[in-house]
């Protein structure tokens, strides 16, 4: 029987380049953009639900804001890493998309370059367009967990997932998180000696790890990663790297619903 894995992906400098709020954010003035200290006492959903008012009323609606993320260059080598492992029948991957970004902007990206369907789950903060034409956001749960924002714990998104797959009989013989900042630290520790977290290299999930990693008994192996192409290495056990680039280019396709 080929064994079952389940890959799990973080979207902002993970997937894509950047952070798409922040490159969303380039566009306010200084002293336009709502004030650091929202974020900290109100949290970032109402940062960014202010942010995004603030990007209406300068004349960017949803579509224009949409067509700058979905021009932000993906991870080198990373489409073909997730198109790769879509097609994989020996292991089989189920990929889930696990981020504390905004569903408009992150299923439109994916949708364009023809990644979208490859994902059995996709787990983000919801998102909508409201009568006014303004882009709203809100949290995804209500997180009690000290490693995680207030409006998403991943750990508890990852656990209630493979819980679920369980009920479906569906069981996987390794998980691997594939993430870069701190919000991916709690999903790395849940997962125990079998399992695998890809770092980003010089990143903030990287320096956690080594902060942690004896004091808090990190059990995963751990993967410190630059390109998605070392990511194929890593995940296909070292086979023809040279075939896996020549996969074909992914369809794209254009803007997806933002619920």
């Amino acid at each position: 029987m080929p064994s079952r894995q389940l890959i799990v992906f973080d979207f902002d400098e993970t997937i894509i380049s950047v952070n798409s709020m922040r490159q969303l954010f380039q566009f306010i003035p200084n002293y336009r953009r709502p004030h650091k200290y929202d974020s900290q006492k109100r949290g970032w959903i109402d940062y960014t639900n202010k942010a995004f008012k603030e990007l209406h009323s300068m004349g960017y609606p949803a579509n224009t804001m949409c067509k700058f993320i979905r021009a932000v260059p993906a991870v080198p080598g990373m489409v073909k890493l997730i198109h790769y492992l879509w097609n994989s029948s020996e292991p089989t991957y189920d990929l889930i998309l696990i981020s504390d970004g905004y569903r408009i902007l992150i299923a439109d990206w994916l949708e364009q370059h023809g990644i979208f369907h490859c994902f059995t789950g996709i787990y983000c903060n919801p998102s909508k367009i409201n009568d006014c034409g303004e882009v709203t956001v809100s949290g995804y749960h209500c997180a009690e967990c000290p490693y995680s924002p207030q409006n998403l714990c991943k750990r508890r998104v990852m656990e209630e997932f493979i819980s679920m797959q369980k009920t479906l009989n569906i069981k996987y013989d390794r998980v691997a998180y594939i993430g870069n900042g701190s919000g991916d630290f709690c999903p790395t520790l849940g997962l125990g000696s079998c399992d695998l977290v890809c770092a980003r290299k010089y990143d903030i999930l990287a320096e956690k790890i080594q902060q942690n990693r004896k004091k808090l008994k990190i059990k995963p192996e751990i993967y410190l990663w630059v390109s998605g192409y070392e990511l194929i290495a890593k995940l296909a056990q070292n086979k023809d790297i040279d075939n896996i680039k020549k996969l074909p280019k992914p369809t794209c396709y254009g803007m997806v619903n933002s619920s």
